[in-house]
Formats: C-alpha cells, structure tokens, sequence
C-alpha cells in the first residue's frame, strides 16, 4: 500500500498553488460517498462557462440547482452501487486493467449540502477564472451527450467518459485533476483515495457551513 501511494504521489504530481482560489467566489464543492468523491458545479457555472456538453446536460435536466459530476470505470460505477458491494476483485480489475470511463452526473435542489446529509464535504469558494478552466475539465471528461440510462440516485445519468480509468487515473483523482485545472491546490498523492482528497482539500480550503 506504501508502494502505491508513492507512485500515485509522483504520477502527474504538479501543484500549481492556489493562485486563483480566493476567500470569495462562487463555491464549488467535493463530497466524499464512501469509496469515490463528486464535484457539485452550481448551474449558473454551466451556463456561463459551458460549452456543447454543459448545453446538452442543462437542458436533459432544467429544473436541476447543481450537478454533481463523478468520472470513473464503467464496470465499477455499475457493479457497485455503494461501498459494500466493493470486492478485492472488482477493485482490483478496475485499478490494474486500463478500462473504459463513464462519466456521472446527479442532479438536485437547493443546497447540496442538504441532498448529501450522509457524505462528508467541502466547499471550496473559486474566481471566474478557475471556474472557466474547471468546467472546461469536466467538459472534457465526456465523450458524448446522449444518456447511457439513469445514473444512481436522484435525477442522474450516465455517460460515455472520454479516457481510460486505471490506478493512476483514478475517479477521486480526476475531481483533484478538476480543482488543479483551475489553479487551485489538490494534492495528487492522497487523491486515490476519497478520504485522503477530501483530508488534503480541508486543510486547504476549510470554510465552516
């Protein structure tokens, strides 16, 4: 396990600081679901900065305050809906056989915060100029805009992701990829983890709810 957080810790380890992250801003958020994290964009975001893909998901879901975007294996994403349907085999053909992605996006109401009363979380309060180069990332994990079928909680579905997910390419850390596309600090190493992402993020981020 040693080994692994080692190189994880040094695959694409750039930290470009948080020169764009402010005090101020429009928030973002990362919420920890047991074995994978999501990054919540408001839906002012994805009108503002979108581009094709943001245009297809605002109009599938009109009504939606924010979307939360997950990114990862498409056979893990299905076969294991919550943590306990997690085995050592499914884990382990994710991590070590470069496999297709899917890309996750649920929906929701009002504050996020109230939706995932049972995830841990951080806000994370961002400029435009972060934001802009953040939805362009998640953007860019989609292949395609038509729904693979509905995703797994709420109003939500699936897509085709664009990239394969492998160890080092993980769905906790294509969110601190995302975070890190806007300037903000996210360190890579403990982003193979939910847990160790969302550790790293309130160190740096905490702002109290």
């Amino acid at each position: 396990m040693a080994l692994v957080l080692a190189l994880a810790s040094r695959f694409n380890a750039v930290d470009r600081g948080d020169a764009w992250a402010r005090d101020t801003g429009t928030p973002v958020w990362v919420f920890d679901h047991g074995y994978h994290a999501g990054l919540v964009l408001q839906r002012e975001s994805l009108q503002q900065f979108g581009g094709h893909f943001a245009a297809a998901w605002l109009a599938q879901f009109p009504d939606a305050d924010w979307f939360e975007f997950g990114w990862g294996d498409a056979g893990f994403y299905y076969d294991v809906p919550t943590f306990s349907d997690v085995t050592v085999g499914i884990a382990a053909k994710a991590l070590f056989l470069p496999s297709d992605s899917v890309l996750h996006i649920a929906t929701g109401h009002g504050s996020p915060w109230q939706v995932f009363t049972q995830s841990d979380g951080v806000e994370v309060p961002v400029t435009d100029a972060a934001l802009r180069e953040i939805v362009a990332f998640v953007e860019a994990g989609a292949a395609a805009d038509v729904q693979l079928g509905s995703g797994f909680y709420g109003e939500s579905a699936f897509y085709e992701g664009q990239g394969k997910y492998h160890l080092f390419q993980t769905c906790n850390s294509w969110v601190s990829q995302a975070l890190r596309a806007g300037g903000l600090a996210s360190a890579p190493g403990p982003s193979l983890f939910s847990a160790g992402l969302l550790w790293d993020l309130k160190r740096r981020y905490w702002n109290k709810r």
